[in-house]
């Protein structure tokens, strides 16, 4: 058995390497998910104490909430082991973190990354996660793959407004299947599910394209630059990555791609790489 002890301590002493530009921001997230990882391996402590002040907690002093001060925005999943804060291994107030079933860049959601641009300064990074087994692209495969489940989802406007959002990027996953392995790909035992992991990559990089776009409108050239990333949170591992284009699984963010042409060399390499590989191998 593994015990983690969250401890709060007064005199601990709070982090002061407060990122303080898109790169290092982006190594603490990758860091934090690092740690978050390695703490349950195998050959970890079997106790893991953790000290944490009252202000690592948002808790202000003398009954005054602390100021919101995140470095870095998060569009997730609302999947619930997605807990964002905890794989990342991050503080209260360090992220400002919205959720939506499938991450995608619903009205809502884009109106919240709109309010982190505009009015949250100490931001410098805005990072699109997406998951492994994602329940809302695998209903958006489904629907591209059976467009007669496209009725199944009719009694719910919104729910059929979600899936809409993400036929695009399966449509493009698919898209680098057949670029990479012709029309036969279809008859390849793990077709469904390459297809799924591919799609989710296609849905968090396209949307980390579409943020990095609605930054450089937004945000006035004297003010701190934010940078726009993506990857996704393999549960199994739990790791952030992405499948590699040389080598299975390549843990970290990636930076958004620039443009639509971007997008599609990115997926088709690692429909290419071993990862997608095995997966199209793999029986069901």
């Amino acid at each position: 058995m593994r015990e983690i002890i969250w401890r709060i301590d007064d005199t601990a002493t709070s982090r002061e390497d407060e990122p303080v530009d898109a790169a290092s921001a982006r190594e603490h997230l990758e860091a934090g998910n690092q740690a978050f990882a390695e703490l349950l391996d195998e050959s970890g402590l079997d106790t893991r104490t953790m000290s944490l002040t009252p202000a690592d907690l948002g808790i202000g002093e003398n009954g005054v909430p602390p100021t919101q001060r995140p470095f870095a925005t998060l569009l997730s999943c609302a999947d619930a082991r997605v807990p964002v804060e905890l794989l990342l291994n991050q503080r209260a107030n360090d992220l400002f973190v919205v959720r939506v079933a499938g991450g995608v860049l619903s009205e809502a959601a884009l109106g919240s990354l709109d309010f982190a641009v505009d009015n949250l300064k100490t931001m410098r990074l805005i990072a699109v996660l997406g998951h492994t087994g994602c329940g809302a692209v695998s209903a958006a495969v489904d629907t591209y793959l059976d467009p007669a489940a496209y009725l199944d989802l009719t009694d719910s406007r919104p729910l059929l407004a979600l899936v809409q959002n993400l036929l695009g990027s399966v449509r493009a996953a698919d898209h680098a299947l057949h670029q990479v392995y012709g029309t036969a790909v279809v008859s390849r035992p793990g077709y469904r599910k390459a297809l799924n992991d591919l799609g989710v990559v296609a849905s968090a990089a396209s949307s980390s394209s579409a943020v990095a776009t609605r930054i450089t409108q937004r945000r006035h050239a004297d003010e701190p630059a934010v940078g726009s990333v993506f990857g996704v949170y393999d549960l199994l591992s739990r790791t952030i990555g992405v499948p590699g284009t040389a080598s299975g699984w390549v843990p970290g963010l990636v930076d958004a791609p620039k443009d639509g042409p971007s997008l599609m060399r990115m997926l088709e390499e690692m429909a290419f790489g071993p990862f997608l590989t095995e997966t199209l191998d793999a029986s069901a």
